[in-house]
């Protein structure tokens, strides 16, 4: 039986004979197909979205309009905030074929994350003329329109997607979180109750709040109620959180008593900013004043979403004449189908006080701190929130060991 000998160095030359036969795109022995599969697997696992594009464009070298790699591009320009070239890549796309499915997906997320809400929702109503009934669309328009501040035009979106197809879990919960912002208030009861060791009486403590939801951010007023050391006391408190502009908001709170157990009055800032790879910064001051006395806290802290998690660590520094106080701390927190519900573990040490509402708190000497807790949503007014935590504190006198109970609920109107 003969057999076919094929010239070594030829098996190059027989690949693209078999591609222009057959009309497969080969590049340097490797089909297109085979370039955009490793490029996938290079962002993906390795999380190299510059050497994943360079494979990419190989193969859009051979196939210019592989219109699947060409969005798998400019996805991974926008996930590095890359949105101008992300764009013109989609626009690309979109000039030559205008209602690919994944292109219209992809500009309307970048036209989002880039902060032009009109021009997402111009992508959407061309994505609603080709895919009339699609609900992904339909949701993603009915988001863009309740962030422009059209809710009743979202709820119609909604509520179309629920009429036809009332078993869409995302339809409703993006319903339910409609009508939650379209409530301006929440009023919240909180309790907690300190046990020690030892034959010291327990504390109690208890707070009352209103607040509401401006155009600006939120505002809070708030009654503090402690019973401690068989002395009780209240503070009058206000918190408000205004947004300064895109990506940028502030933390602002005052408080003063008449009670010999809180501070005479109080004073706390702080400013947020947004960074590149979901991250939140912050940097702030809290001042107490106790009689006389001041204490000024120096506060920073970086926080990380990550999926369904959240991570943030966090710095307090107190100067006093005395020396310096230092204390770090800690925070990660599972969200549970929505970020209403969740779960959380948090650590603390150091000297500096962390969250100081008395005298004392600005006196120890040393600390740490762990907890558990958690938040469910009862439903879509109601939340309920709960902690336990266990703390060992040494002051100049005494060492302190504490188990704290939290229990708190939310009701929006």
């Amino acid at each position: 039986m003969s057999r076919l000998w094929i010239q070594p160095g030829t098996g190059v030359l027989a690949g693209m004979i078999v591609a222009l036969l057959f009309g497969v795109s080969v590049v340097h022995g490797q089909s297109v197909d085979s370039l955009f599969a490793q490029a996938r697997t290079i962002a993906f696992e390795d999380e190299n979205y510059e050497k994943a594009r360079a494979m990419a464009y190989r193969a859009l070298d051979a196939a210019p309009n592989y219109h699947g790699i060409r969005v798998f591009v400019a996805r991974t320009l926008a996930w590095e905030e890359q949105h101008d070239q992300a764009r013109r890549e989609l626009r690309y796309v979109l000039e030559r074929d205008p209602d690919h499915y994944e292109a219209l997906k992809a500009i309307i997320d970048v036209e989002t994350w880039s902060d032009h809400p009109q021009d997402a929702l111009t992508y959407a109503n061309q994505a609603r003329e080709h895919y009339p009934e699609d609900p992904y669309f339909m949701r993603k328009r009915a988001s863009i329109l309740q962030w422009m501040g059209q809710p009743d035009a979202a709820a119609t979106q909604l509520n179309a997607v629920l009429a036809s197809r009332p078993n869409d879990d995302e339809a409703r919960e993006a319903l339910q979180s409609l009508r939650q912002d379209q409530m301006h208030y929440t009023t919240t009861l909180a309790a907690r109750r300190d046990a020690f060791q030892g034959s010291r009486t327990p504390w109690t403590f208890g707070a009352v709040s209103v607040g509401r939801s401006t155009s600006i951010g939120s505002i809070t007023g708030r009654v503090r109620y402690a019973h401690r050391f068989s002395t009780s006391g209240l503070q009058f408190e206000v918190d408000a959180y205004p947004s300064l502009m895109s990506g940028l908001y502030a933390y602002v709170s005052g408080g003063v008593s008449a009670s010999s157990i809180f501070p005479d009055y109080r004073f706390g800032a702080s400013l947020y900013k947004s960074l590149p790879y979901s991250l939140t910064g912050e940097v702030g001051v809290r001042h107490l004043n106790f009689g006389g006395g001041n204490t000024f806290i120096y506060t920073g802290s970086l926080t990380k979403y990550w999926g369904n998690y959240m991570l943030r660590g966090a710095s307090y520094v107190t100067p006093s004449s005395g020396g310096t106080s230092v204390s770090v701390g800690g925070t990660m927190r599972r969200y549970l189908g929505g970020a209403r519900t969740y779960v959380e573990l948090a650590g603390s040490a150091g000297t500096s006080a962390r969250e100081a509402m008395f005298e004392e708190d600005v006196q120890r000497q040393s600390s740490w701190s762990v907890s558990a807790g958690g938040q469910m949503a009862l439903n879509y007014r109601t939340l309920l929130r709960g902690s336990v935590g266990y703390d060992r504190e040494e002051f100049p006198a005494r060492v302190q060991k504490r188990v704290s109970v939290r229990l708190s609920v939310s009701y929006k109107f």
